[in-house]
């Protein structure tokens, strides 16, 4: 390089301070790639064993055509130091890829996915889809992807479980789980209690079809009521019958703010006479990763984003729930249950 051509990159075109950068880039373009290669197979692929770009070709369904493009994107994976070439055959080399690939990670690879895949793309279209009105929806999604993500708060939901059937010294009889999950929390209370009858819902097909396969694995399938319906949907039992407990996990966010109100009411009525409401939920005020999550609620169609503490458990007290009150599960963080008890004048 000339002496002139190195003074212009320093004095004109700054480059120090890109070179500062270096590592940030670096980090970007490793993320890109170890995401793109574990949504797509590729990581699980190599993890079996090392393989050639024809065998890679045929099991990622590319065709002769693209063969060249499926190098180049391998070449990112080389170049970044995720993948290793040698003797003509692709191995999983860098530590993000060989820790996603395994599959006892499955829920640390979600969470990886749901970083890059929305919460990555909620803050870089934020500024374009603010600007030009595009909202995103539930369709842009994945919901199997977001019951398995959502698989590292188990520990906390089921605390927050064990937390409502202890209030009473007769435990819940009849549950309603809205917002089925990959089915966990089901699975957690028929082995903790036998003896309930649980139902469940969820508005995603897919989501219950996740967990409709973790319950038979279980072999608790037989012992769900498990349908794809929306909440709305459901009508009230017979006068002082209902369910002793009704759940709702990590999805309280999922309906508008005008709809909350309605939500709590319509519950209500599904409720028995002193039945319960348990929600656990993210709040405004935590981690990136809770800001992120909010960011893209609050760009959604939904558009209300997260709830705040005091505002969930002032719409609780607003709506006539007894002896409402809340926990913080997650230490550190703005995760929180919420519990109370149905109002009086419900019908």
């Amino acid at each position: 390089m000339k002496l002139a051509t190195l003074k212009k990159l320093i004095f004109e075109k700054n480059v120090l301070s890109f070179l500062r950068l270096g590592g940030e880039t670096q980090s970007l373009y490793r993320s890109a790639f170890a995401s793109a290669a574990d949504a797509s197979g590729l990581l699980s692929l190599l993890h079996e064993a090392p393989r050639d770009s024809h065998s890679i070709a045929q099991a990622l369904r590319v065709g002769p055509e693209r063969h060249h493009a499926l190098l180049a994107w391998l070449d990112c994976g080389l170049g970044v130091g995720e993948l290793a070439l040698r003797g003509g055959r692709y191995h999983l080399k860098g530590k993000l890829s060989r820790l996603l690939a395994r599959p006892r990670n499955d829920v640390t690879a979600a969470m990886f996915a749901e970083v890059t895949r929305y919460h990555f793309d909620a803050i870089l279209a934020a500024p374009t889809r603010l600007r030009e009105g595009r909202a995103y929806t539930l369709d842009d999604q994945d919901g199997a992807l977001i019951a398995r993500s959502s698989r590292i708060l188990e520990p906390f939901v089921e605390e927050a479980i064990d937390w409502a059937f202890a209030q009473d010294p007769q435990p819940p009889q009849r549950v309603l789980e809205v917002g089925c999950g990959a089915g966990h929390y089901l699975s957690y209370m028929l082995r903790q209690w036998p003896q309930l009858r649980l139902s469940a819902i969820d508005m995603q097909a897919e989501v219950v079809a996740s967990a409709r396969a973790h319950l038979k694995a279980q072999g608790l399938l037989e012992r769900v009521s498990l349908q794809e319906a929306q909440l709305f949907e459901l009508a009230p039992p017979p006068a002082g019958q209902g369910f002793d407990l009704i759940t709702l996990h990590n999805n309280f966010y999922y309906f508008k703010t005008e709809e909350r109100r309605a939500l709590l009411d319509h519950v209500a009525g599904l409720l028995a006479p002193d039945g319960r409401l348990l929600i656990t939920s993210s709040c405004q005020g935590g981690s990136p990763a809770v800001a992120a999550l909010h960011l893209w609620w609050t760009l959604s169609d939904i558009d209300a984003g997260l709830p705040r503490r005091d505002q969930l458990l002032g719409l609780l007290q607003e709506a006539g729930w007894r002896d409402a009150t809340h926990r913080q599960l997650l230490p550190g963080e703005s995760y929180y249950g919420f519990l109370a008890r149905r109002p009086a004048q419900a019908q």
